[in-house]
């Protein structure tokens, strides 16, 4: 044991992950520090800078767009350098301006959101460089997720150092006063990761970003709502103390939620390493070896959380006296002490959610933390419509904590069984689900069942789901439970919807597995479509489908030229009349998009 734990350490994923660690125990440490310098300054001080903070862990991620782990996962699947720097670009083509927009809009309404955020305008001079902190934090994710795919670990690791610890310390110690440091802050974290990623900016790139930013966006954009709600689990119970009980508990709420941040960061370097792991052994079909090390991380992940929950509840009153001082410290204690019984769900959720983002397509993470912020927004509501005590927004909190992490826990095991279900199979065995937009007895689409005929007979395990109504909400919502518990059934490893528009969007929408879309002709040209908004509709949901589906197939190039986007993407298979046309071809691609293979191995 000894022996492979030295082997380990000296090789180059040994020593990636070491850096790693302590990189991250080093950040930690440094946030840590942070907070103790604006406690020094004052309580009041130190409320109104946990707020600021609580407040850019909300926004930024509405201007980074998912960047971060899209950047990580797509970097680390490319071994092309040009292409790689492709991906960086397309990211930074939206998180530039979206960030210059940022910083002008909390210029331009300082007063108000002073009101908003801190209870006073008196803090009007807080908010201008809050908008270059959510800037700068934005720009540092790309950045950040950008170094760690390629890989560039030294670089990375030291970006992250920099912001989250020497950055934001540095600016305590060189001001006093808290605007000062706000802004030192906000233009250090923009300077850093920009001068980090300079070089990959400078290159010549030869080629064209366009594939690479609509490749982040369709990854990144579902993933937005889920970002968001993570922000406001951890800032909205502080906003809606402010209402009830003041500053004093909103700060004190605030600084609750970031200690559970802080007890989720010991699980930052797992998650980290993870992604890019998982996504590249998902490439190579190494199922077996993924779903070993899933099982080894869960374990270690609960089995320290537990501790660490256990550890801070025993000794919560001397550490934040120690920490805070012998003044401020006590008054954070009952609610530190609340809150961190949600560190055991929210330490699972941080450090194994890159495996959901691995292996699931649609944004299952998201899905997870909206319904968790449901349950947050339903107590908070509560809260405000009646009288209740001052701990009343830790309580709930924690419960929407506790809920995540049981969803988190559910979704892992299932990716476990997929993974040990794909690993006993046969490597080119092929599961599929075919979506038709006709009733069973109906022959307008038989070429699209003669297709899938066809694929049964060359070993592919083919599952026919008719979508009889596309016009009535009642039946779509039936036909969605039906077509949920076909795939809970039969666990396929893609869908294959034939026609797009409503069909189309309605796979997208209710699947969790890879949607392949084969387009036909009117459902993209809709200038022989009848009515006055059916035409724009239907186009519009084809539209849209495209930009989200995991594949496009089109029946010939007419079609293909119809899609607003992703034009390069698409491939040219024609149907026949008889479903007989490209048989081979289709099923190469359906098999490279469903198992995540590259074109090589799915050929194979």
């Amino acid at each position: 044991m000894p022996g492979k734990i030295k082997a380990f350490l000296t090789s180059p994923k040994g020593k990636d992950s070491l850096l790693t660690f302590l990189t991250e125990g080093l950040s930690m440490l440094g946030m840590v520090l942070t907070y103790r310098l604006a406690a020094d300054l004052s309580k009041q001080d130190l409320d109104l800078y946990v707020i600021v903070r609580r407040t850019v862990n909300f926004v930024f991620p509405v201007i980074l767009m998912g960047a971060m782990v899209g950047l990580t996962r797509f970097v680390a699947m490319s071994h092309e350098p040009a292409r790689q720097r492709g991906y960086l670009r397309g990211a930074l083509y939206w998180v530039l301006p979206l960030g210059a927009l940022c910083v002008a809009l909390f210029t331009l309404f300082a007063r108000p959101l002073a009101w908003v955020l801190f209870g006073s305008v008196e803090s009007a001079g807080l908010v201008p460089p809050l908008g270059a902190m959510i800037t700068g934090i934005a720009l540092h994710g790309v950045a950040y997720g950008y170094l760690r795919g390629k890989p560039a670990s030294v670089t990375a690791n030291f970006v992250q150092l920099a912001v989250l610890a020497l950055v934001p310390c540095g600016a305590f110690l060189l001001w006093q006063d808290m605007e000062a440091v706000l802004w030192a802050t906000g233009i250090g974290w923009i300077a850093v990761p920009v001068l980090s990623i300079l070089p990959s900016l400078l290159a010549r790139q030869g080629m064209k970003m366009r594939k690479e930013r609509s490749e982040l966006l369709r990854y990144g954009l579902p993933r937005v709502p889920g970002d968001i709600a993570l922000g406001a689990l951890l800032t909205v119970p502080g906003y809606v103390a402010l209402r009830t009980h003041g500053l004093d508990v909103s700060g004190e709420v605030g600084f609750g939620a970031t200690l559970l941040g802080l007890a989720a960061a010991v699980f930052s370097p797992v998650a980290l390493l993870l992604l890019p792991a998982a996504s590249g052994r998902l490439a190579v079909g190494d199922h077996a070896g993924l779903e070993k090390s899933i099982a080894r991380m869960t374990w270690m992940v609960v089995a320290i959380s537990v501790l660490l929950t256990l550890g801070f509840e025993l000794l919560a009153y001397p550490l934040l006296v120690i920490y805070l001082g012998a003044d401020t410290g006590p008054a954070y204690v009952p609610m530190a002490r609340i809150i961190f019984l949600g560190a055991l769900p929210f330490a699972f959720f941080n450090g194994m959610r890159s495996v959901l983002d691995a292996y699931f397509h649609t944004p299952r993470n998201g899905v997870n933390l909206m319904a968790a912020f449901g349950i947050l927004l339903l107590g908070s509501f509560f809260h405000l419509l009646v009288p209740t005590p001052w701990y009343t927004m830790g309580v709930v909190l924690v419960a929407a904590m506790y809920w995540l992490g049981w969803a988190t826990w559910r979704d892992v095991r299932y990716v476990r069984s997929e993974l040990r279900r794909l690993a006993a199979r046969d490597p080119g065995q092929l599961r599929l689900v075919v979506l038709i937009p006709d009733k069973e007895e109906g022959s307008t689409y038989a070429a699209s069942k003669a297709q899938a005929q066809a694929f049964a007979q060359r070993g592919c395990e083919v599952t026919l789901f008719h979508l009889e109504s596309r016009s009535s909400l009642s039946k779509l919502w039936a036909a969605r439970r039906r077509f949920k518990r076909l795939l809970r059934e039969q666990r396929p490893d893609a869908v294959h919807v034939h026609f797009g528009s409503v069909a189309a969007l309605f796979g997208i929408m209710a699947s969790n597995v890879p949607v392949v879309v084969t387009f036909m002709g009117d459902d993209l040209d809709r200038t022989g479509v009848h009515g006055i908004a059916r035409p724009w509709m239907g186009g519009l949901f084809s539209q849209v489908s495209a930009f989200f589906a995991s594949g496009i197939i089109c029946s010939d190039e007419g079609v293909r030229e119809h899609l607003w986007w992703r034009q390069g993407e698409a491939v040219v298979l024609p149907l026949g009349k008889d479903g007989a046309g490209s048989i081979p071809e289709t099923l190469a691609f359906l098999r490279e998009v469903g198992l995540h293979r590259n074109k090589e191995e799915a050929a194979g």
